[in-house]
């Protein structure tokens, strides 16, 4: 239950722009997925970095999936010195943090790690 209220936390932030920094508070469009959906349909990830830091080079972000494979919501803590550290911290949604994409993780880490996240 602990997780699921901080999940609703930061994306209430992430709606209303509450959180404060350099990158937080900015959603992000990190992919507007079209693999595997027939023309219209789309899947978009976005992520919106806290406006703290465990330490200098891990940060959570919360990531949020919509469109036509379903919802995500989780919050990520990207771990920038060692990729295989970073975890879910928090997920809730249709969907599983297995469905989040790659590409959309890849492009995050780029934008906090090496960004002035």
């Amino acid at each position: 239950m602990k997780k699921l209220l901080a999940a609703a936390v930061l994306f209430m932030a992430s709606v209303f722009g509450l959180a404060t920094g350099a990158l937080a508070g900015e959603t992000l469009l990190l992919l507007e997925d079209k693999d595997d959906l027939p023309p219209p349909y789309k899947q978009w990830w976005y992520a919106t970095p806290s406006d703290h830091s465990m330490y200098d080079q891990a940060h959570e972000v919360f990531i949020r999936g919509d469109g036509k494979h379903g919802d995500f919501f989780g919050i990520l803590r990207v771990d920038c010195l060692k990729a295989e550290r970073s975890e879910w911290l928090a997920t809730g949604g249709w969907l599983s943090a297995e469905a989040v994409p790659a590409r959309a993780i890849t492009k995050l880490r780029l934008q906090v790690c090496n960004g002035g996240g």
